[in-house]
């Protein structure tokens, strides 16, 4: 073990100078333990990113997130400000206070208006309107860079008193990453949908 560790003329060295030749040995020895972990860290992060990868995969892909409300509103006003997605800011979250980087630029109305936004903290996107019926809701498409497209969709039923409505919104997530983000995503989406809802309840009522 000893001649193995350091060369075999210090083992004869080792009998007129047992200090040096033993400090020699534990250098030499600690030298190989650190060499031998440092292997080892390195093979257990490459595991455990073969891990989480592999992982990635194998998590659920879909989402569907949806908050609903109660507003005693009639259908038509409450379409009016959901149909008018320059309004948005005005009532959701999504709005220089929540981002003071966010910049929005619109173009057309109703069926096939768009919102576009470019942010230094959320990236760009853009949301189009595929679907309107008034008094009763429309359907989106949400366009995030680098990300698959989401359906969304605010609902309006019309009831005694009011109007119930939903807003929801339905995906899938690229794998390996996104997917991680997906078990979050119903705390992350609903608290905004929840905020939406309450904003478009003040402003209707």
């Amino acid at each position: 073990m000893l001649i193995g560790i350091i060369p075999a003329v210090d083992v004869i060295r080792f009998i007129a100078d047992p200090v040096v030749i033993t400090t020699r040995l534990f250098t030499a020895l600690l030298m190989n333990i650190e060499v031998s972990m440092f292997k080892k860290v390195i093979i257990a992060i490459v595991v455990l990113i073969l891990v989480l990868l592999v992982v990635g995969y194998l998590l659920p892909r879909s989402y569907s997130v949806s908050r609903s409300n109660f507003i005693e509103a009639s259908a038509d006003k409450i379409y009016a400000s959901v149909i008018d997605l320059k309004s948005w800011p005005e009532w959701t979250p999504w709005n220089e206070e929540m981002d003071p980087t966010i910049q929005y630029t619109y173009s057309g109305s109703g069926v096939g208006s768009v919102s576009r936004w470019t942010s230094d903290n959320i990236g760009v996107g853009y949301l189009e309107v595929t679907s309107a019926e008034e008094g009763h809701g429309i359907v989106y498409e949400l366009h995030f860079e680098g990300s698959a497209p989401a359906d969304g969709v605010v609902q309006i039923t019309q009831m005694k008193g009011g109007c119930e409505v939903m807003w929801k919104m339905s995906g899938e997530g690229v794998p390996p990453i996104e997917p991680y983000f997906i078990l979050m995503i119903d705390w992350m989406m609903g608290k905004d949908f929840e905020q939406c809802l309450a904003g478009l309840k003040e402003r209707s009522l």
